[in-house]
């Protein structure tokens, strides 16, 4: 059985602390759980990471009173015994689990002031590593001398113009890169970019049925992602809605469209339009529509809500309406919103909506989409970030090749 590669994550204070590159940290290591032996290494903090084992060292720690201490005698111009001897301390703590890993992965520690005898201790222990062991993760950089006053030659902030022997660096941005490369003499193309992501399902606060939705059917790839609450009824016209999603296809985009509703427990012809409408959506390639029967059911109040704050766009082609409710719940969720053009609608939701003629056919609502969400640049960068820069896609498809690659 092959050996699972060991990975450590090197920060100040454990992801169980408030704060951006904590919340990193802790993406980092859960993403990589599945892979590898993952383990975090800090001073402080609650650790908040279920099922990866934790090593505190508290000299790592930022706030630590002696790196305080002795960071503030060298700021001062003395004291330089002491910071040595904290500086072998920490580099003598750190060197067995270094020595155990295979991948120690350094968040900001290796190029910020906060706490420089660690990375005087870093610089200690690079050089007895293999090439490629240590990963400097870089999210921001010290300025070495401030105030362009001119350093010691021992004066450990030196060291933060230096960069670690035999370390590979990343960035978590073009910029970021640029500036690495400048501060420590390397050349760009040295350092690779990562960027950073968000847990979507956490900031939207989807359900455990909608997420594990997303990720079964792939919605999260959706361009545009189109959303359609409506029962089955011929009355709603859904099957405009299936040929619009296939014309943006045709089109080049990704579309896909979710249609909530089931057929109507009142309505006879209900379970015939819906097997008409999967008919028309096998025709159409079958990859652009989820009925009922795909997402497993008829949408409960909960999934649908999560698919408002999921979706680009709302989609309603319906050809009479009393009143139009969908309109109102898109409109709290801010989508843009293509409808017919009945004057219900527009009592509902004035002139908000991007409105088509009751006798336009899919073309046109094919064409409404695509100048709805030109004109809501919002809702195009919220659709870009949900394909692009969820955490589980930055992770696997640039966080584990970064770290174990």
């Amino acid at each position: 059985m092959k050996r699972r590669p060991t990975v450590l994550f090197v920060h100040y204070t454990f992801p169980g602390v408030v704060g951006g590159v904590e919340t990193v940290v802790k993406h980092h290591a859960l993403g990589l759980a599945p892979l590898a032996e993952v383990g975090l290494m800090a001073g402080r903090g609650p650790v908040d990471v279920r099922g990866v084992p934790a090593v505190r060292i508290r000299l790592l720690d930022s706030l630590h009173p002696r790196i305080s201490e002795v960071t503030g005698e060298i700021v001062r111009g003395d004291g330089s015994e002491a910071f040595a001897a904290v500086r072998r301390r920490i580099a003598s703590a750190l060197q067995p689990h270094f020595a155990a890993a295979d991948r120690v992965v350094l968040h900001n520690v290796a190029t910020m002031s906060l706490n420089l005898p660690l990375v005087a201790a870093l610089h200690d222990l690079a050089p007895g590593l293999p090439d490629g062991r240590l990963i400097v993760w870089v999210h921001d950089l010290a300025v070495p001398r401030p105030d362009g006053m001119t350093l010691k030659d021992d004066d450990p902030r030196r060291l933060l113009s230096r960069p670690l022997p035999g370390a590979r660096y990343v960035a978590v941005s073009e910029e970021r890169r640029v500036a690495t490369a400048s501060a420590l003499g390397l050349p760009p193309s040295s350092i690779l970019v990562v960027p950073n992501g968000v847990d979507i399902a956490r900031v939207l606060r989807l359900s455990r049925t909608t997420t594990a939705l997303v990720d079964r059917l792939g919605l999260s790839a959706a361009d545009p992602l189109l959303v359609l609450p409506a029962r089955l009824v011929r009355r709603k016209r859904i099957e405009l809605a299936i040929d619009a999603a296939r014309i943006l296809r045709d089109r080049g985009q990704d579309a896909r469209l979710v249609v909530t509703g089931g057929p109507d427990p009142h309505d006879r012809d209900g379970m015939a339009y819906l097997e008409e409408l999967r008919a028309l959506v096998v025709a159409n390639g079958s990859r652009d529509v989820l009925l009922v029967d795909e997402i497993g059911r008829s949408a409960d109040e909960r999934l649908v809500a999560d698919l408002y704050a999921l979706a680009d766009a709302l989609v309603y082609p319906s050809a009479s309406e009393g009143f139009g409710l969908p309109m109102l719940e898109a409109a709290v969720a801010r989508l843009p919103i293509i409808c017919t053009d009945l004057p219900v609608l527009r009592e509902v939701v004035g002139p908000a909506a991007t409105f088509v003629p009751l006798d336009g056919g899919p073309t046109d609502f094919a064409d409404g989409i695509e100048r709805a969400l030109a004109l809501a640049p919002a809702a195009g960068l919220a659709g870009r970030v949900r394909r692009k820069s969820d955490w589980h896609r930055i992770v696997a498809e640039q966080v584990v090749p970064a770290v174990l690659g």
